[in-house]
């Protein structure tokens, strides 16, 4: 991975964030709220640090093992998230993510317990925007990663640094000198899908 490589992966990367504030960033729920998605509800709630507090239940998803399903301080956020779902799953995740409308038949394709994994997901990576405004962009395309069979779970937090413990000062540690970006996570912001804007100055 060369410097100009990096160089261009941090340049894109703060383009994210400049444009996720000037939209007025993602706001986290000020008390305790249930969101829907297609695979599924999950919760919200506040939580300490500035991003939301996500969980799920049983009771949400009958069937389902646990009975609280929730990111617990000291965890990698994804942990038990990515190995649930397999490669072909997560191409639907991204597009949810996008906002895209999904078919009946693409939901089908996932288990109850993956359908909860899938909406947890959403709401971390949604909580994730809120910690870092552009995150959301660098999370899909870690997660668009995951759709090829031969790229394992645990590289994910290769791609995205910032789901490992302690890694929520990642970015502002790359900004301001103290950390470089390893190779997968240049890699990964640099197959994000382009918007018309980083099209023109990015190629």
């Amino acid at each position: 991975m060369t410097d100009e490589e990096r160089e261009k992966a941090n340049a894109r990367r703060e383009r994210w964030a400049k444009r996720a504030d000037n939209r007025g960033g993602t706001q986290p729920a000020a008390s305790f709220t249930t969101h829907q998605t297609p695979f599924g509800p999950y919760n919200e709630r506040p939580g300490r640090g500035g991003a939301p507090f996500i969980s799920s239940n049983r009771e949400q998803y009958p069937g389902t093992q646990g009975d609280d399903r929730y990111v617990r301080e000291g965890q990698n956020q994804f942990d038990g998230l990515i190995p649930a779902l397999d490669a072909e799953h997560f191409d639907i995740l991204v597009e949810a993510l996008k906002g895209g409308q999904l078919s009946e038949e693409q939901i089908d394709q996932l288990s109850d317990e993956q359908c909860r994994a899938a909406a947890m997901l959403i709401g971390i990576a949604k909580a994730e925007e809120v910690r870092e405004p552009g995150a959301i962009k660098h999370i899909r395309s870690a997660l668009r990663r995951q759709a090829n069979p031969e790229h394992e779970a645990p590289e994910f937090l290769n791609d995205f640094p910032q789901a490992r413990i302690g890694g929520a000062q990642h970015e502002k540690r790359v900004r301001s000198g103290k950390a470089r970006r390893a190779s997968p996570e240049v890699e990964t912001i640099l197959e994000a899908s382009s918007s018309s804007d980083e099209a023109m100055s990015d190629h």
